[in-house]
């Protein structure tokens, strides 16, 4: 669906181009769930082009609870021989035929009405559905485990405090709606640390900023998927705050790789923010960047109840990527040239 656009395209080959130890997933089946999500979709066209350009020979098991997003995004791979969809609601209890060797864990309510309209589907899916691949992960005897987290585990800065490194802890009001995702997403950490601990799993686990892209749902309720949105439909832009918070941005593709360099080169229990430090941006300099690309003013407008109790209650949130760097990472797209693409791919799908 994606690969088509030429940019998109170009961006998918840059991940394929990386030197990482591919041979590692040769002959392996990689089990992906949240495959057909922003992220997900990338990391399976990845792998695919890998094995149409350079004979990987990785089976990629796409994992879902939708068939129907699944043959519409994945439409270029229908009767390829390494490719297949998996139906799998990851809160039951998993069970699949196949050889499962690698599993990236990537399913997850990620957009915030979600948070506040079905709180507990998102914290299930991060502590429960972890727990049942976990458990399928241990039946299979896999030789890798990649636990996809976030920066809202980090919380509130307690001092005055606003870059994060992999080892901070910061405040999270655990008696509030909206805790239930940051919350089980440590849970869910703590959970792959129990495993590493009490069952030998070998498991890496990627701590991801606020992602963009072009592989988003266009009902993303994400302020900045929301400002992209306005931009690609030639809107004005709808800031539903003051816009002060500043936080560490990185477009999917470039989260994507992130991902697989902490599969194929990050160490077991350790866990890697996947940022890019390169430009920090307000929501109001997004807001009127994206409206500078489209011709458009932004607008303010008060959220709906519903709406704000999604929402984040981190003031900044700025991670450091020095670790990911270390194993060789290194961001493409810098938060303009990255949204900026997305609103040009975006236009010509929508």
């Amino acid at each position: 669906m994606y690969i088509k656009h030429e940019l998109y395209a170009a961006d998918i080959a840059s991940i394929a181009d990386e030197a990482l130890p591919w041979e590692k997933l040769s002959g392996k089946s990689l089990l992906l769930t949240g495959s057909t999500g922003l992220i997900g979709t990338v990391i399976v066209d990845a792998l695919m082009l890998k094995n149409r350009r350079d004979n990987l020979n990785v089976r990629v098991l796409a994992a879902g609870r939708n068939e129907k997003i699944a043959a519409q995004r994945f439409a270029d791979y229908a009767g390829y021989k390494n490719f297949s969809f998996v139906r799998v609601d990851v809160n039951n209890p998993i069970e699949i035929a196949k050889p499962v060797d690698v599993i990236i864990h990537a399913a997850s309510n990620t957009h915030p009405m979600l948070y506040a309209t079905e709180p507990v589907s998102t914290m299930t899916t991060n502590i429960i559905g972890t727990h049942n691949l976990l458990e399928l992960g241990l039946r299979k005897k896999i030789s890798r485990f990649v636990f996809v987290s976030t920066v809202e585990i980090y919380g509130k800065a307690l001092n005055d405090e606003d870059v994060f490194d992999e080892k901070y802890c910061g405040y999270i009001d655990c008696n509030s709606v909206r805790a239930g995702y940051p919350e089980s997403k440590r849970a869910g950490e703590a959970l792959c640390q129990a495993y590493i601990s009490q069952h030998g799993l070998d498991i890496v686990i990627p701590r991801l900023c606020r992602i963009y892209g072009a592989t988003m749902r266009l009902n993303d309720s994400k302020a900045m998927s929301e400002f992209i949105m306005n931009g690609v439909r030639g809107e004005d832009i709808v800031l539903k705050s003051k816009g002060l918070p500043r936080f560490s941005y990185c477009c999917a593709t470039d989260a994507a790789n992130g991902i697989l360099y902490c599969l194929l080169r990050g160490e077991c229990g350790e866990a890697y923010n996947v940022a890019d430090s390169s430009e920090i941006m307000s929501l109001r300099e997004i807001a009127e960047y994206i409206s500078s690309i489209a011709g458009r003013k932004v607008v303010f407008e008060l959220p709906s109840e519903t709406q704000a109790k999604g929402f984040s209650k981190a003031v900044n949130a700025i991670l450091t990527n020095d670790k990911l760097r270390g194993l060789g990472w290194a961001p493409k797209d810098d938060t303009r040239s990255g949204v900026r693409k997305t609103v040009e791919i975006l236009k010509s799908l929508v």
